[in-house]
């Protein structure tokens, strides 16, 4: 374990993904630690733990990043396109969680287990980009395949849980759900249409007819994996609290060996591979929800084409997706 002598800013420290920040930082980095936790100034003076220690949160408008040696910003794009660079200039490096430096060709985005090389390559300070939570959790499983049979098109549907929405979308639909079960009527408000008991298409739709989760996925894979893969996705939203699931369906260059390809998925550091007799395994609740590593299973071979593989994909949306990410990234940084 590293003690963390650098001072941290957390931005969003109040939601879903800042609080799963905190709990990592600490399992990560334990000890004391000089940390400044920020967000809107309705939430000035909630107080937040990391560990044994109590931090009270602060107005993100009034803070001096000059303070601190790094940001983690996880409050949506707006606020990491107002913030993000003012932190920069002041000399503070930004890990952003939003989509609002994905696509900048000067932002390295990047999964520290497919191309954490390229943080041997940055100077700091600088702002560098998480991808969106579903890439993250399909990349990791994806590597090894490309790596030993050249992946030439993907598609993909994923099953993303609530928690990606928010801590109001969890709490629309534990709401919606008790509502129902007794009989009582409910007004949508998160997501335009029911989430209990329903599936419902993920993202808001752009003019090309997929969503912006969809189009993340493909020119995020581009970035950071390999600019020649063709993919598309499909990306819904189920009435699962935490962990987002991923049904991938590959076609490489090369013909598949199903043994070597198990062998290197068990090798890929973050990524846990389940036998493929169980059928059952991985799933969100069970190997997901407050977990770290991804979890592949479901390894089969296409029926028809020996250049296909199909491989089903579980990982904590809030841990893999978002904060775990950051963490891996800060522990790169402190490496150089």
């Amino acid at each position: 374990m590293q003690t963390l002598t650098k001072k941290i800013a957390v931005v969003g420290a109040t939601g879903a993904v800042g609080r799963v920040f905190l709990d990592l930082l600490d399992e990560f980095f334990p000890g004391e630690k000089e940390l400044y936790l920020l967000a809107s100034e309705r939430s000035q003076g909630v107080e937040l733990a990391c560990g044994s220690q109590v931090f009270k949160v602060s107005d993100l408008s009034k803070f001096d990043f000059s303070e601190v040696d790094l940001a983690f910003f996880s409050a949506g794009a707006s606020i990491a396109e107002n913030f993000a660079p003012k932190a920069v200039e002041q000399g503070c490096s930004v890990i952003d969680n939003s989509s609002r430096f994905r696509k900048d060709k000067n932002v390295p985005l990047v999964i520290p287990e497919v191309n954490g090389s390229v943080l041997d390559e940055v100077s700091v300070p600088m702002i560098i980009s998480n991808p969106n939570c579903s890439t993250a959790q399909l990349l990791v499983a994806l590597k090894p395949v490309h790596d030993l049979f050249k992946i030439k098109r993907v598609d993909a549907v994923t099953f993303q849980a609530v928690s990606g929405s928010g801590q109001i979308a969890i709490d629309e639909l534990l709401s919606q759900t008790e509502k129902l079960l007794h009989g009582e009527n409910i007004s949508p408000s998160v997501y335009d249409s029911q989430i209990a008991f329903n599936v419902i298409s993920a993202g808001n739709l752009e003019d090309n007819f997929y969503t912006d989760e969809e189009m993340k996925i493909s020119n995020e894979t581009k970035k950071i994996l390999d600019d020649s893969i063709n993919i598309t996705a499909t990306t819904v939203r189920v009435p699962v609290v935490y962990g987002h699931s991923i049904a991938a369906h590959i076609e490489t260059y090369e013909d598949i060996d199903q043994i070597a390809l198990e062998d290197k998925l068990t090798s890929q550091d973050g990524l846990i591979r389940h036998d493929s007799k169980d059928f059952l395994s991985p799933n969100p609740i069970e190997h997901a929800a407050g977990k770290n590593p991804v979890s592949v299973g479901r390894v089969r071979a296409d029926l028809w084409e020996k250049n296909r593989v199909n491989m089903w994909i579980v990982a904590d949306n809030l841990r893999k997706g978002a904060a775990l990410n950051s963490i891996q990234i800060l522990k790169k940084l402190l490496d150089k």
